[in-house]
């Protein structure tokens, strides 16, 4: 039961981080296929779909899976999920930008600066190691997890070692 809750908990923060960035209210659903799931489609079709451009991190992991999903498009904000996945040690990189212009209060811990001057927050608990910043008039998010995401993969600091790969 405690790995389930701890699984969900992860499932939430996308969705948790999705819905902060939103501006509260959210748009009328206008048919059955507003209430399907974000699919996975290539990197080329996302940028084609969505107004900036998707910088990826240098995975300090090697990559058995790779996915990535619009998980808002054009109404009110856009945003985009890449996960990159070692199915076979149990390890997850799942990286969220978005163009959202509310701007609300970060939640965590204020944490060091990015080498391009960007302040970040350290959102990791027991179960997940994750970073947050906006730079750019984007927001990004990186969330790190092992064992199925119930222990976290990597420290703070190395988080933000990632995060200063993004170009």
């Amino acid at each position: 039961m405690k790995a389930i809750s701890k699984l969900l908990l992860l499932c939430i923060i996308p969705i948790l981080l999705s819905s902060c960035l939103h501006n509260g209210e959210s748009p009328p659903l206008t048919s059955d296929s507003d209430l399907k799931p974000p699919v996975e489609i290539p990197i080329e079709e996302a940028e084609a779909k969505i107004p900036f451009d998707i910088k990826e991190p240098s995975v300090p992991f090697q990559t058995t899976e790779k996915s990535i999903r619009i998980l808002a498009a054009n109404d009110p904000y856009d945003a985009v999920e890449i996960t990159y996945a070692n199915t076979d040690q149990g390890l997850n990189l799942i990286m969220m930008i978005t163009n959202s212009k509310v701007k609300t209060s970060p939640h965590g811990k204020k944490g060091l600066k990015l080498a391009n001057g960007a302040q970040t927050w350290d959102q990791g608990n027991d179960h997940i190691s994750a970073v947050y910043w906006r730079n750019e008039g984007l927001t990004y998010s990186l969330v790190a997890g092992k064992n199925n995401n119930l222990e976290p993969l990597y420290d703070y600091k190395t988080l933000i070692e990632i995060a200063d790969t993004i170009q």
